[in-house]
Formats: structure tokens, sequence, C-alpha cells
């Protein structure tokens, strides 16, 4: 049994602010040469598949889905995908209210993951302690879905429409 035991960060301040970092897209995107805070994702709840066409859509295998995960266990899922099946991860995560959109991780934050998997594996057991000494250079991106979309919502729409249309009754 080791003898290291967690400590929580006891100044809870980044490096940087988060909202002062970019979210990177595109082609000059390098996952190896990036710093990315993960920061607000690590109170979330995550399911994980194997992505399928466009990276940054809602399309997944379905057979593969697995979860839930939290921070560090989707992490794992989603860095031993790539590195045993070289397989790209969808990583969703998870919400309960059907009104919201489904919202996944963007395809470089799942890049960023997969190359540093095992850094990340790593600081979720040491809680947070070097998280105020990194140089961060980018955060996490999160791709919306539109949740008029979702056929659930078109028909929770619809009638919200028709009540307000309706005259209400008097009792």
């Amino acid at each position: 049994m080791s003898n290291i035991v967690p400590t929580s960060n006891p100044t809870n301040t980044p490096a940087v602010q988060q909202s002062s970092l970019p979210v990177k897209k595109g082609e000059d995107f390098i996952a190896e040469a990036e710093v990315m805070d993960l920061t607000p994702l690590k109170d979330k709840l995550f399911v994980v598949a194997v992505s399928t066409g466009d990276r940054n859509k809602v399309k997944l295998l379905a057979s593969t889905i697995h979860g839930p995960y939290n921070f560090a266990e989707m992490a794992e899922q989603v860095g031993s995908m790539w590195q045993e099946h070289q397989h790209h991860a969808k990583v969703i995560i998870i919400d309960k209210d059907v009104k919201v959109g489904v919202k996944m991780l963007d395809e470089n934050t799942v890049d960023y993951i997969e190359t540093h998997y095992g850094d990340i594996a790593v600081e979720a057991m040491l809680d947070g302690v070097f998280d105020d000494i990194k140089d961060y250079t980018c955060q996490a991106g999160v791709v919306d879905s539109n949740p008029a979309e979702d056929p659930r919502n078109i028909k929770a729409i619809e009638e919200a429409a028709k009540a307000q249309e309706a005259p209400e009754e008097e009792l």
C-alpha cells in the first residue's frame, strides 16, 4: 500500500483564470504541446462510446456505450480505448434535464485526454495538488447539441404553445 496521502490544493487558484483561456479549435491544436485546464469537468459524470463520423457531432457506436464514469474513470476509458484499439472516444456529459441539449467533449479535448490520460490519472490521485502551478494554454471545449432537435423537446414545445393559445378555464 502506498504512503502517499491525497491532499487538496490549499490555495485552489489556477495559474491562469479559466475565463481568459481560449478553447482551441482546428488544425493549430497539438495535444502533446498543450496544457489544458480540465477543472470544469472534474465534478461531472460521463458516458463513453466509440465515436463515428464527425467527432464534434452526436454520432457514436451505440453498442459501445458505457458509464456512468467520474472524471478520472472517464479519462482512463478514453485513454485505454485509444491506446489499445486506436478508436477515438465520444464523451457525453450526463444530465437528467431533457430540456438541455446533449453536451459532449469536443474533439480537441478528447485528443488531449487520449494523449495525457496517464498524467490525468496521477493528478486525480493527488487531488489537484499541482493545479495552481500549471501554466495552462487552453481550456476544455464542450459541444452543445440543439435541444430543439430532441423529439421529447419538440413535443414539449408544441404542448406549451398549445397551452398558451388555449384560454385558461375558470374553476
